[in-house]
């Protein structure tokens, strides 16, 4: 069994306080921490109750975990050289795999580039938006979504159809297979719609 970690670190924004164990006159100190993270800290998921007028009542408490763990999942790798910023649903279509899974990842080589601008960053267009809905998936994992003036409602779509949605994911080059499972592990916070997670892929 191969496993890829896809998730990023969270920053290391945290204090330490020491509390003192004493064991047959030995003394311990072990290490506390009280940690300050943002829900878009690190790799985060967010729950279709992210925006409120789409509150299906779930959250990082209550979602069946049998949803996250070990989810059959199809990878659409593309190509965007010599392409524009938005991605239409014939590029998702040259990838020739069949979206038969209820997750899908895609890796849009965002994160393989040496040099970012986020003025640059690639997004799905309104066609490619309906075509995930339209495959009945719960789970989307991807490495861009929507960062530009024109929003085309990504989150607005999916949320709205229930799918939850995996962002700032690490490592996707290193999937080397068409089908994975997936594993996303959400802090449990009740009444928390947005948390950092970390995810595993196993080829």
């Amino acid at each position: 069994m191969n496993i890829i970690d896809l998730t990023k670190p969270v920053p290391g924004d945290f204090t330490t306080y020491t509390v003192n164990i004493f064991l047959k006159s030995k003394q311990y100190h072990a290490y506390v921490h009280n940690f300050h993270i943002s829900s878009m800290d690190g790799t985060y998921i967010d729950f279709p109750g992210h925006i409120r007028e789409f509150d299906d009542g779930f959250d990082t408490s209550n979602y069946p975990a049998e949803k996250l763990f070990m989810v059959d999942a199809s990878l659409l790798r593309l190509n965007r050289q010599g392409r524009d910023r938005e991605i239409h649903v014939n590029e998702l279509e040259t990838c020739d795999v069949k979206i038969d899974t209820p997750a899908v990842i895609v890796d849009s080589g965002w994160n393989a580039l040496e040099k970012k601008n986020n003025n640059e960053i690639y997004f799905f267009g309104k066609d490619a938006i309906q075509w995930f809905v339209s495959k009945k998936i719960h789970l989307f994992v991807s490495d861009v979504y929507e960062n530009h003036k024109e929003p085309r409602g990504i989150f607005v779509e999916f949320f709205k159809n229930r799918i939850l949605t995996v962002c700032n994911p690490a490592n996707l080059e290193m999937i080397n297979k068409s089908k994975v499972k997936i594993c996303v592990f959400p802090l449990k916070i009740p009444g928390a719609t947005q948390v950092p997670c970390r995810v595993l892929a196993i080829l």
